[in-house]
């Protein structure tokens, strides 16, 4: 059943970005943000296109039904695919400041190619759900809940993830929309953020404590930083924060479309078209 809501619009952006001269410790205000970001770019370039093959899998599924669902999946599918593209250029950058991050890849790649295979088109939609429902919080946690942790952020990575975040919060209907079209069951769907939060969260920790590691063995940052007392107020601030909307977002009555727009977010898409 389609929403009574209002309707968003989608576009595809092309930007230009370059991380040659970009810092890999990019967040020095909260560290561990930082990290947990790189951990989990590490995976886009393998989640992005998964969610790109669900994603036309349901669309032939629709068949007929929901033209309007049906335009909103390929603008969709298109912006997941700048998304990938860019985020393997940054991923090219953190391989040639850390060593052992291919083993990484390898396994996320493998883990979605299992997926398609041996899961259903249901179990499938329930995680592209869940983890959209996962973009859309992390949206709202970089442009309004995060922004201490931002002060003095490398420019580059900063715009890339701005960009990026934007760009999820702009199509948080539309795995959800797909989702309650074919599958409907919100049990399912609050199962299935659960599973993907617990695959991702843990894939990206293991992924980002291997680079912080080398990078205070190396010297880079003072492994004592782990116990900075500013850091840890920062990120108890933020778990409060993210925490709160996940579990609103699980509510059965939950539609993203209730949320409001995020103006740093439009401003920032403005600039990028």
């Amino acid at each position: 059943m389609a929403s009574a809501l209002p309707s968003i619009d989608l576009v595809v952006r092309r930007p230009t970005l370059g991380f040659r001269e970009a810092e890999t410790i990019w967040t020095p205000a909260h560290l561990d943000f930082g990290y947990t970001f790189n951990g989990g770019s590490l995976t886009l370039p393998y989640l992005e296109p998964y969610l790109i093959r669900v994603m036309r899998k349901a669309k032939r599924a629709l068949g007929s039904r929901r033209p309007d669902l049906q335009a909103d999946i390929d603008l969709f599918c298109a912006q997941e695919a700048q998304h990938y593209k860019l985020h393997a250029e940054y991923n090219a950058h953190l391989r040639e400041r850390y060593t052992g991050l291919e083993a990484f890849e390898t396994e996320i790649e493998a883990d979605f190619a299992r997926m398609l295979r041996e899961e259903s088109l249901e179990w499938n939609l329930g995680y592209t759900a869940g983890f959209e429902t996962g973009g859309m919080i992390m949206a709202l946690l970089f442009f309004e809940g995060s922004v201490e942790s931002l002060e003095g952020a490398d420019q580059a990575t900063a715009a890339l993830w701005g960009w990026h975040l934007a760009e999820e919060y702009e199509h948080r209907c539309v795995a959800f929309d797909v989702h309650r079209e074919i599958c409907g069951s919100w049990p399912q769907r609050v199962r299935m953020y659960l599973h993907q939060q617990r695959h991702l969260m843990g894939f990206g920790r293991r992924a980002a404590e291997h680079m912080r590691s080398q990078d205070e063995a190396s010297g880079r940052i003072d492994p004592s930083a782990r116990r900075d007392p500013a850091m840890q107020r920062l990120q108890r601030r933020m778990d409060r924060y993210g925490l709160a909307r996940v579990a609103s977002a699980l509510m059965p009555w939950h539609d993203p479309r209730r949320h409001p727009p995020l103006r740093a977010a439009e401003a920032l898409l403005a600039s990028v078209a």
